[in-house]
């Protein structure tokens, strides 16, 4: 046999090989429902991430976080390039057939990386079942290894090789055809490829285990949630039974009531502080807010010592006013820390 392009090979071969083709019909909605399933299931995952109890957690190991915002990049990435894929025509040129070709099937193993990756981060048992693994097979015979494709071992005794060509004439948007010469077998076999038969499959896989990691995850924050399930943060607050006796600065029988008024609510303050940096929710936007109550507590004091009844009043009525707002964002924590069923 001459040297010739894979074309003119497959075209002898094509009639006096076995042929494996598994192509079934995949209906293009299907696709796309499929792809719009996994966005939605992204979306969860982000909303955990960005809103659950976990955010800091994983925020304070920087090797976590980022392996994590990259492998949701990705994730994300390749469901816009599988859609478009799917929504465009393909081209007519060539060079571009192969662009697309090489494109489409890379995305298969970015989107399954992604995905192992993504299970890493939250150190749940990686299971990719075997349709995953074939698709990654496919991958590596038609543009990964393609011209020298072991499938074996690396012994010489367990090595299966083989040379692959990707048939030029047979490039389309759904799929292409495949020769490949096994070495150890001394024999040629001609695949099918489906793109959309590979993505049906991965698809379906995906939501699987998407669906599986969000569950996991709500089971991890379930067990975050339990150490703190018999203490409210609304519970920390000061009653506003003690800005009332702070008024009693201005009744000198009452002075003293009204300085162990504002040591309660200085105690209260401190141990919340304590409470929020044990949830490790100290990097939040508010918690500063936090430090500056206690600055304030500290301003108001000073104002009773020196009889300073305007200052007074002024510092009691931003403390009895923000008591107030922290009882809002503390209330929003706490329901945030209610135990949930998993999915």
């Amino acid at each position: 046999m001459s040297i010739g392009n894979s074309d003119e090979i497959a075209y002898d071969l094509k009639t006096n090989f076995k042929e494996y083709s598994t192509r079934i019909d995949i209906s293009m909605d299907h696709l796309l429902d499929s792809l719009d399933q996994i966005e939605n299931l992204e979306n969860q995952l982000r909303n955990y991430i960005n809103c659950g109890v976990l955010h800091y957690q994983l925020l304070n190991d920087k090797h976590r976080w980022w392996m994590l915002c990259s492998a949701l990049d990705v994730l994300g990435d390749t469901s816009l390039a599988f859609k478009d894929y799917l929504q465009t025509e393909f081209p007519k040129e060539t060079g571009l057939k192969y662009i697309h070709c090489y494109g489409i099937l890379q995305c298969f193993i970015l989107q399954q990386d992604s995905l192992k990756h993504l299970y890493e981060v939250f150190k749940v048992q990686w299971e990719a079942n075997s349709e995953l693994k074939k698709i990654r097979k496919v991958r590596n015979a038609s543009i990964g290894h393609t011209i020298l494709n072991n499938e074996g071992g690396r012994s010489e005794k367990d090595k299966d090789e083989f040379n692959n060509f990707i048939s030029r004439i047979t490039i389309n948007k759904s799929g292409f055809d495949l020769l490949r010469y096994s070495k150890k077998k001394e024999d040629t076999v001609y695949e099918e490829i489906s793109i959309y038969e590979l993505l049906k499959k991965q698809l379906d896989e995906a939501i699987v285990l998407l669906r599986r990691l969000n569950k996991e995850i709500i089971i991890m924050e379930n067990e975050v949630k339990k150490k703190f399930e018999n203490e409210k943060l609304v519970g920390l607050l000061p009653i506003s039974y003690w800005f009332e006796k702070i008024h009693s600065i201005y009744d000198e029988q009452n002075k003293l009531f009204a300085y162990t008024a504002l040591d309660n609510i200085q105690r209260e303050y401190l141990a919340l502080k304590q409470s929020l940096e044990n949830r490790l929710l100290h990097g939040e936007y508010w918690f500063n807010e936090i430090e500056d109550y206690l600055v304030a507590i500290e301003l108001m004091r000073k104002a009773m010592r020196s009889n300073d009844e305007r200052a007074g009043r002024i510092y009691n009525f931003y403390l009895n006013e923000k008591n107030d707002y922290f009882k809002s964002l503390m209330a929003e924590i706490d329901e945030k820390y209610e135990i949930k069923n998993p999915l």
